[in-house]
């Protein structure tokens, strides 16, 4: 079930996305989406639930959309980041393969 969002919360949302727009020519969803959730503390919505509807919003107007680098090095690179992001289940999977190849061990690939 989606959250309904306040009034505020979504006229903050089309404010964000046309500055964007114009400033940028393109929405970069997660710096937008947590300038918005920032804004509205007191609403108590988590940044997933407002980059989708950030990404609602942008897609009504039309936007390119891009997605923050720094935000996603540290999802995929938790060395440079020094915190390991990983699910549990990626981690398991890791742990369970000799060369960290789950791909292959997935597909049951002959790797000779």
């Amino acid at each position: 079930m989606h959250p309904r969002y306040s009034n505020k919360l979504r006229n903050d949302a089309h404010c964000h996305v046309q500055v964007a727009m114009r400033v940028n020519g393109i929405v970069n969803l997660i710096r937008v989406a947590e300038q918005i959730r920032v804004r509205n503390l007191d609403e108590n919505i988590a940044r997933e639930d407002v980059e989708e509807l950030v990404l609602q919003v942008a897609q009504l107007y039309g936007a390119a959309v891009e997605f923050d680098e720094q935000a996603m090095t540290s999802l995929d690179l938790p060395e440079l980041d020094g915190r390991d992001n990983r699910n549990d289940l990626d981690k398991m999977l890791r742990g369970l393969t000799p060369r960290g190849d789950v791909a292959g061990d997935l597909l049951q690939l002959n790797k000779e």
